[in-house]
């Protein structure tokens, strides 16, 4: 075992990830209750949204905030644009109007499920705000303008502040040097679990790709850095392809591990002394320091010379090895390698048109089948439950498996709606003052913005802070109404569970036994798509999106069998592919 491996450094990293929680938890707190207090001040009519908007478009990891910002701010003007013109178009005439809405959900739905990225971000929050303004006011169509102004103004109010709590994060300036740090501690963990695959007399190693979902994750990393400091655009190539060539090293190690030949051995042992030594290079003082990483770039460039005839794997670890080393070099200088280093493309990720097809019908029956339920009731809070629809539909439309995310929700919702009423009515009604306000929300969401961070169950922290801050309803003055209170949490709980009904009836996620033979069949169809990959980059853009298939998988179950069975099938298929010449083949000097 060696000194990375201690359970020591383990608990090292997890109280570091607690620590990154909690001061994530922090700043969007403070943020949030800073833009109440401004809107409050501001005398904007519903300060909630503020407050709100801190907390849904905060994600829990630092990055790129300026391009976040300006696609959230997009967003909102593009939904107050489509808010204000349904109404126009439909006066008085809720049905017209939600009609027209529930196709613009569905149209957002569509997009943020098929696009990556920040088209993606901007089309789910168009949806929020658009439901946001327009919700409420298709019948009184004079109202519309101002309700826009005023949802807008404090829905732009708490995008600034969030981008004040996301700049409040960073710690230094040096965003080349962040990324390529980020990058050798991948790198470490990666090589290490090399090592272990290759050694000899190591059966017991299950055959898995264990670090397939942080390196896919090392893409958004290496998006961020670039948007954060534009310099780094002359040497983007090499940037966005250190995802590829990791995963290229990992599939190389897991052929080279179950290869049968009288060569094999001796291509293990070298292999393993290569990956060992680059490892501790890494982790070493001087990993970063440009002539030590010269060195290493020469020594590699010496041993495939040597290796040039011998087994493609190892030619392809030294290839990867050659192209990190190098990219980590260039996050230094500033400066392209030389044309003789491998060069890989940046990760390709599968699009799903079924999937936001499926979304997108979901968006559509949902908003139209709960503007009827409201029809037919007259709810007076008729309004928040169509919101709560829409909100929950956009944000979880990115989720393979929803449903138990919107279940949850109930619970969430229930729980921030009775927090708050005990707030309200125990204590608040008594002690009538923003101040007194926000000092007796501030724990409560300090807690949902930590449970952000929490993975699996930060869907959870979103519901529990919307019905927190929807029945508390912060406002000037503030008043207090038990039964509109209460009935604004049934509407809660009410949408929330009515969104998990439609995600169970339309495109029903599977799950258990059924959810994993769905995900190998999809790698099957996969698989066969590789003969279609004529050259060497089309290639590695099909092996990105098997391990992203394969990620879901190990998502899905920890059991080792299935998980090597889809490492055997992402095998098998670069096996086909591997009928001609590898352009990644380091140009003559």
């Amino acid at each position: 075992m060696s000194a990375r491996e201690y359970p020591a450094d383990r608990l090292t990293e997890e109280s570091r990830q607690f620590a990154l929680g909690v001061g994530f938890a922090l700043r969007t707190t403070l943020a949030g209750m800073a833009a109440l207090f401004v809107a409050m001040w501001l005398q904007i009519d519903t300060p909630r949204w503020a407050i709100w908007t801190v907390f849904i478009v905060s994600p829990p990891v630092r990055g790129n905030a300026l391009r976040k910002t300006a696609a959230r701010l997009a967003g909102t003007f593009i939904g107050c644009i489509v808010g204000v013109t349904a109404v126009g178009l439909f006066p008085q005439d809720r049905v017209g109007f939600y009609g027209l809405l529930s196709l613009w959900l569905g149209a957002c739905a569509y997009w943020a499920t098929l696009r990556q990225g920040y088209v993606s971000y901007a089309a789910s929050l168009a949806a929020f705000t658009s439901a946001v303004v327009s919700a409420g006011v298709s019948a009184a169509p004079q109202a519309v303008w101002q309700t826009a102004m005023d949802r807008g103004c404090a829905t732009v109010l708490g995008i600034l502040f969030a981008l004040f709590a996301s700049n409040l994060a960073a710690t230094t300036d040096d965003v080349p040097g962040d990324l390529a740090k980020h990058v050798c501690a991948l790198a470490i963990d990666l090589l290490d679990w090399s090592v272990k695959q290759l050694q000899a007399g190591n059966p017991t190693e299950p055959k898995d790709a264990p670090l397939t979902a942080k390196i896919l994750a090392l893409d958004e990393s290496c998006n961020n850095s670039l948007a954060e400091r534009p310099a780094l655009s002359w040497i983007k190539p090499w940037i966005r392809g250190v995802p590829t060539a990791l995963l290229s090293l990992q599939s190389a190690v897991l052929s080279m591990r179950d290869a049968h030949s009288p060569e094999s051995p001796a291509t293990d042992r070298t292999a393993a002394e290569v990956l060992h030594g680059i490892a501790d290079f890494l982790q070493s003082g001087v990993a970063l320091e440009l002539p030590a990483l010269s060195r290493q770039t020469d020594s590699l460039r010496e041993l495939l010379k040597l290796q040039r005839e011998q087994a493609p794997e190892m030619r392809e670890i030294i290839h990867a090895l050659l192209h990190l080393l190098r990219s980590l070099q260039a996050l230094l200088t500033f400066e392209p390698p030389d044309p003789s280093t491998p060069l890989y493309p940046p990760p390709r990720f599968a699009a799903r048109p079924h999937a936001a097809t499926i979304n997108m019908i979901r968006a559509i029956v949902g908003v139209g089948a709960g503007f009827i339920i409201w029809d037919l009731t007259a709810w007076p809070q008729g309004p928040v439950f169509m919101v709560i629809i829409a909100v929950v539909i956009v944000v979880l439309v990115n989720l393979e498996d929803p449903v138990v995310a919107v279940v949850g929700g109930v619970l969430g919702s229930t729980i921030g709606g009775v927090i708050a009423l005990g707030l309200k009515y125990l204590l608040l009604v008594g002690l009538n003052d923003p101040v007194n306000l926000i000092l007796a929300l501030f724990p409560f969401l300090f807690i949902g913005a930590w449970i952000e961070t929490r993975g699996k169950i930060a869907p959870l922290a979103v519901v529990f802070t919307i019905g927190l801050l929807y029945v508390t309803e912060p406002s000037n003055p503030q008043s207090y109404d038990f039964a509109h209170d209460l009935n604004t949490l049934m509407a809660i709980e009410a949408g929330v569970a009515f969104t998990s009904v439609v995600f169970l009836a339309i495109g029903t996620p599977k799950k258990g036994a059924e959810r994993i033979a769905q995900l190998l069949m999809r790698m099957r169809r996969l698989r066969g798509s590789v003969l279609l990959a004529r050259t060497d980059e089309q290639r590695m853009g099909w092996e990105t999106q098997m391990y992203e298939e394969l990620q879901r998988l190990q998502e899905a179950t920890r059991d080792p069998v299935y998980r090597r069975h889809g490492v055997n099938l992402l095998l098998s298929g670069l096996k086909l592919s591997k009928t001609g010449p590898s352009v990644c083949e380091p140009a003559a000097n």
